[in-house]
């Protein structure tokens, strides 16, 4: 007898691993169905959320998400994945929070990142011109990975020469056991470095020592960044977190330093590189969508909402919260320290708030997606991660707007919070 609807839910949720090539491969089928079956689904599989949870529940209706995230006092970001201590400010709540918030956002304002435009775009072509040297090339080790990471770096005041480094630890602590290839890798070589030698490879509480000790090793980074920013002070993040007053009051605890700045440190190099990657590979497999792109994309008022219905479409994100009580939620009641998991995938293609969701519309409106996540702990770079995104697109695409993908190099999935680690392009 085949399974019912409901019964495919209930068996996807219970295996539900996002980290998975099967996930991947099936994820907005998964999404659709859960959200129409199963729209609260209490999860056991391997890695349903993120690294270190292994079961919790999973919310995939817009409302249900944006509800979540709203919600702070019941919905908590203190959960305790984090490998070394809880980075500031998304491991912390309000009112502590709105503090941290106010203290930052000043860096990050459309003003001050529109300063930065002229070098994104000059950077932008160097990288391009590079890579379109060869005939064909890997657009992520060639451009979407370090497009974000260099220019973030040189926001931050890291050195240019500690670029390949500061990739590396990002990788191992974010990608040691996802799908990345790199980050995997790398993980097993600092595995065998802690004398962890599994024959089946490690386990999951292997894999977390393995991030434990790359965290202990960039924070011992961050401490000697900021002791040299304290002899000699420069015009980066990093100089002014040193100077700066929490809720104009007092300067910033050494600890307080070292987690602002890793938090800074994670999501400036991994998010913008992630969805360049799916954008490009998605631009790849549908010339028509390229092409319609490409004719837009010099136009501002068209690229705008085009950048936005890009991130809505390829949102990456599985945003963790804690029930921080017995909770009631649509039918079911979330124990008190159990995980709630928000998706921006599964929320940005709910069809009660996007129609036509499984298609590209670059005009969409209106376009509330949750791409940049919603609530107190939206992103704090999103000024910062449209430019980038828009830049590096018009930048490509001015210089290449023909490209397929590479038959004998196939792309490179990784899950979690998820991206391409490898993509293969040729021209023409």
């Amino acid at each position: 007898m085949s399974q019912s609807r409901r019964e495919r839910a209930l068996a996807e949720a219970a295996a539900l691993d996002l980290s998975s090539q099967d996930f991947l491969a099936r994820e907005f089928e998964i999404w659709d169905l859960l959200r129409e079956e199963l729209p609260v689904a209490k999860t056991t599989g391997n890695a349903p959320m993120a690294q270190g949870l292994t079961s919790g529940w999973m919310l995939t209706r817009y409302d249900d998400v944006a509800d979540a995230l709203r919600r702070p006092e019941d919905f908590s970001s203190v959960i305790g994945l984090y490998p070394v201590r809880a980075w500031i400010p998304q491991a912390v709540d309000p009112p502590a929070h709105t503090g941290y918030r106010r203290l930052l956002n000043p860096w990050f304002t459309a003003e001050a990142m529109a300063k930065l435009e002229p070098h994104l775009e000059q950077y932008a072509s160097e990288l391009v011109t590079k890579m379109l040297a060869k005939d064909e090339f890997d657009f992520v080790a060639d451009f979407a990975d370090p497009f974000p990471t260099v220019i973030f770096c040189e926001l931050a005041g890291f050195p240019p020469e500690d670029h390949p480094q500061i990739m590396d630890w990002k990788n191992t602590l974010m990608h040691a056991n996802d799908g990345h290839s790199r980050g995997h890798a790398l993980a097993l070589a600092k595995g065998r470095a802690l004398g962890i030698r599994e024959p089946d490879g490690p386990t999951s509480e292997q894999f977390l020592q393995i991030r434990a000790a790359t965290g202990l090793e960039i924070y011992g980074y961050l401490k000697k960044l900021l002791d040299a920013r304290r002899k000699q002070p420069a015009d980066d993040l990093v100089t002014k977190l040193l100077h700066a007053k929490y809720e104009g009051d007092r300067t910033l605890t050494q600890e307080e330093l070292e987690d602002t700045l890793f938090l800074l440190f994670m999501a400036g190099l991994d998010t913008v590189a992630s969805v360049l990657g799916l954008i490009v590979k998605g631009f790849a497999e549908d010339p028509a969508k390229r092409r319609e792109f490409v004719a837009l994309m010099g136009e501002p008022e068209r690229v705008a909402p085009a950048i936005e219905e890009l991130v809505r479409y390829h949102a990456i994100v599985t945003m963790p919260r804690r029930a921080t009580r017995a909770i009631g939620f649509r039918g079911e009641t979330f124990g008190e320290n159990e995980i709630v998991a928000c998706p921006s995938p599964a929320a940005n293609r709910d069809p009660e708030h996007f129609p036509r969701l499984h298609e590209l519309i670059y005009d969409r409106t209106p376009n509330r997606h949750v791409g940049f996540g919603l609530g107190p702990h939206r992103c704090l770079g999103i000024h910062l991660a449209r430019r980038e995104l828009r830049v590096a697109l018009q930048a490509f695409h001015r210089r290449l707007p023909d490209y397929r993908l590479h038959e004998a190099r196939k792309p490179e999935l990784f899950g979690g919070m998820k991206g391409v680690s490898s993509l293969w392009l040729r021209k023409g």
